[in-house]
């Protein structure tokens, strides 16, 4: 990993070329690995419609196309979410039969190469923040017209396609037309012949019907060349069009585009009913009336297909909110993505962004819909249209923009009955993560409205262990003096999980010390650190999603406490901080990885309550303890081999009065391994440590000697896209 990081490659081609390097150590071209992809897609798809659940990175919602495969090789797009990666390495890896640990090296190095990558974008939106704080880059709206360009091109190429088909026809008919004229000419001549010797009406009208014939075979013929002059024009189009799609096809933002074939392949053409030489000169007169109508119709399509091709129809190179608004309407999801940013960055307050937001809740892809919902509510708080679109997102299929819209209806309309009963809706959700959101969302948004309570109490005996911890928190943070609240209260008292008996029982969070005072001492047994807490006006950012939790308090359990959190939440930095107040901080990470100036802050801002019957001595921070598969033991398992390895690490760094703070110890190992860690954690804690992880990992709430306390929920209405 080190030599992939100290290449001269950029970190975008570094990720590009490793992926390039296990597809062809696989064997395996770009086209082969999109159609597994697309294999793959359509196993998920059909487990879902079986009544499994939608995951969170739906195969089919990804990037996999030929092209795009070619163009990530390259490092020229955005990089690809870690499901990609994990899939394109199992399709590799399977391919080219390599072992699961070295697959498992594979992708921790895929997973830091594209980490490297993410980090190197954002440190170049960091120097061009100040660039583009005002408009769009010229960069970013030529791309942008690129992409109008080329979709119009794609619709245009695709319009001739059709008209082609449709003249073939039309000229296929006229021939029938023609052919018929010349079989009732040639049977008008043979009564005349016969009619030769003798004058009669039934002569008279024969020579009649033959001026007319011969008058409709003239015109069919004018018709017929008129049409054969607009299939040369459209074919003379079309290879312009076609000139000129191969042309963007080739620009490295350029968008997957379907392939491109060297020929021009009509559709299909249906076959026309035959004319029989019985038809009558007035079913002909009506079919070349019809043919002459349609012909002055397509040669108006003409004209404006030849101006879209010949002109380009180009927008004004000053009409920026014009040229962002038309590309929240292209195909390709990034692009789309990438206008609405921009649009929310330079127009935020603009109608026609109100407007565009409005639309883009019904958009195809599912994290649009997501970042539309965050945007309507940091941007569009208060509007009645915003907050409609809103509450058809808290409807949407997808369980993360549902969980977006009720945060974004408790931000931008607190106190909203419409939103109010939104939210208790959704508090009867089928997702979890929606119901947890939507009890928080009600609380905080509606605090102290008798009908929000009532609705929280009703998910006391929900099946989610995290939804009645958010139930248990809101009712003693809100509802603390109401008596039917306190009822609630006590059934979450004797609830199962000991992490919602904690939320219940009100430790930290008093009514009466929300805004002053040291954090209330708890009777929680031997541990060192009883709790700790911060007040606001700290100067900290408040962007920082544990700080939220440290306003409210966070209490810490004798035994083995997790704080359980996304990634970015500022886990570690609680981790350093709690380690700073240790009179010896000791870590297993390189200097330059030592606590920052942030956790140095706000270690002099915690204020902490400490057990007066006992002294900390050490605290010792790990954070990179890594399982080595080559000092397993043949005969062992996986679980045994790799908690060997774990106590003999932590055989030093035990002891009483130890403050152990664990970041992430038991990442991407399974639930066996986990509960034989807290088995063994529960060991020193008997010794006289205290134990305080930090984790992403939701599985924890499945461990019983583990308290575990969220750190994220209450604070996402403070991250930004």
């Amino acid at each position: 990993m080190s030599g992939a990081a100290g290449s001269g490659r950029e970190p975008d081609a570094q990720l590009g070329q490793f992926l390039l390097a296990q597809a062809s150590r696989a064997g395996l071209s770009a086209r082969d690995i999109a159609e597994r992809f697309q294999a793959l897609a359509n196993q998920e798809a059909s487990r879902i419609k079986d009544g499994a659940d939608v995951p969170a990175d739906p195969i089919s919602e990804m990037s996999f196309s030929k092209s795009h495969l070619d163009r990530l090789y390259k490092g020229s797009v955005p990089p690809p979410s870690r499901r990609f990666l994990a899939t394109f390495l199992e399709i590799t890896s399977r391919a080219a039969g390599i072992r699961p640990e070295h697959h498992r090296e594979l992708y921790e190095r895929a997973d830091a190469l594209l980490a490297l990558e993410l980090r190197n974008r954002r440190n170049r939106r960091a120097v061009n923040s100040s660039a583009t704080s005002q408009v769009p880059t010229d960069a970013l709206v030529a791309t942008l017209q690129m992409q109008l360009e080329l979709e119009r091109t794609q619709r245009t190429e695709e319009r001739l396609r059709w008209a082609l088909s449709d003249t073939q026809i039309l000229m296929q008919t006229l021939l029938r037309i023609i052919s018929a004229l010349r079989d009732i000419i040639t049977e008008v001549d043979t009564k005349l012949r016969l009619y030769a010797t003798q004058e009669s009406d039934a002569q008279a009208t024969a020579k009649d019907h033959r001026i007319q014939a011969q008058s409709y075979k003239v015109a069919a013929e004018a018709q017929f060349d008129r049409v054969n002059q607009r299939r040369r024009l459209l074919e003379a189009l079309w290879d312009q069009a076609h000139g000129n799609l191969q042309r963007l096809a080739l620009h490295a933002e350029a968008t997957d585009i379907p392939s491109l074939s060297a020929d021009l392949a009509l559709p299909p053409i249906p076959q026309p009913e035959e004319f029989h030489t019985q038809s009558t000169l007035v079913d002909i007169a009506v079919a070349l009336g019809k043919v002459q109508e349609h012909n002055e119709a397509e040669e108006q399509v003409i004209l404006e297909l030849q101006n879209a091709i010949m002109a380009d129809m180009p927008l004004k190179p000053d009409d920026e909110l014009n040229i962002l608004v038309a590309a929240t309407r292209l195909t390709d999801e990034r692009t789309r993505r990438t206008a609405l940013l921009t649009l929310l960055e330079d127009w935020p307050q603009r109608r026609e962004t109100r407007d565009t937001l409005v639309r883009l809740a019904h958009d195809e892809q599912s994290e649009i819909r997501r970042m539309t919902a965050w945007s309507l509510a940091e941007r569009w708080a208060g509007d009645l249209a915003a907050r409609d679109a809103l509450i058809a997102l808290a409807r949407d299929s997808g369980e993360n923009v549902r969980e977006t819209a009720v945060l974004g209806l408790a931000e931008g309309w607190a106190g909203d009955l419409v939103a109010r009963d939104a939210l208790i809706a959704l508090a009867r959700d089928s997702g979890e993560n929606v119901r947890e959101t939507a009890v928080l969302g009600l609380a905080e948004g509606w605090a102290g409205d008798l009908v929000a309570r009532d609705a929280l109490i009703a998910l006391v005996h929900d099946d989610d262990v995290y939804v009645r911890m958010a139930v248990a928190e809101s009712l003693a943070d809100i509802w603390l003096d109401d008596a039917i609240a306190d009822t609630a209260l006590q059934m979450l008292n004797c609830d199962a999980s000991p992490s919602v008996r904690w939320a219940a029982q009100k430790e930290v969070s008093t009514h009466s010390g929300r805004h002053g005072g040291s954090p209330q001492e708890t009777d929680c047994g031997d541990n060192i650190l009883l709790a700790v807490r911060v007040h606001t006006g700290h100067g900290l950012p408040e962007s920082l999603p544990v700080l939220d939790r440290l306003h409210r308090g966070i209490a810490f359990d004798a035994g083995i406490t997790v704080l359980l959190g996304a990634n970015a939440t500022g886990k570690t930095v609680l981790l350093h901080a709690l380690g700073l107040l240790a009179p010896r901080l000791t870590t297993d990470l390189s200097p330059s990885h030592n606590p920052s100036d942030l956790s140095r802050k706000l270690s002099k801002l915690l204020e902490v309550a400490w057990n007066e019957q006992r002294t900390l001595e050490c605290a010792y921070y790990m954070g990179n303890f890594k399982f080595d598969p080559r000092k397993a033991k043949p005969q062992a398992s996986g679980a045994e081999s790799w908690m060997e390895q774990w106590s003999a690490f932590m055989r030093d760094r035990q002891g009483s009065n130890h403050l152990l703070l664990l970041d992430e110890p038991a990442a991407n190992v399974d639930y066996e391994v986990r509960r034989l860690m807290c088995e063994h954690l529960n060991g020193l804690v008997n010794q006289g440590s205290q134990v305080i992880i930090a984790s992403a990992q939701s599985s924890w709430i499945e461990v019983p000697t583990a308290r575990v306390i969220r750190i994220d929920k209450r604070a996402l209405r403070k991250w930004h896209y």
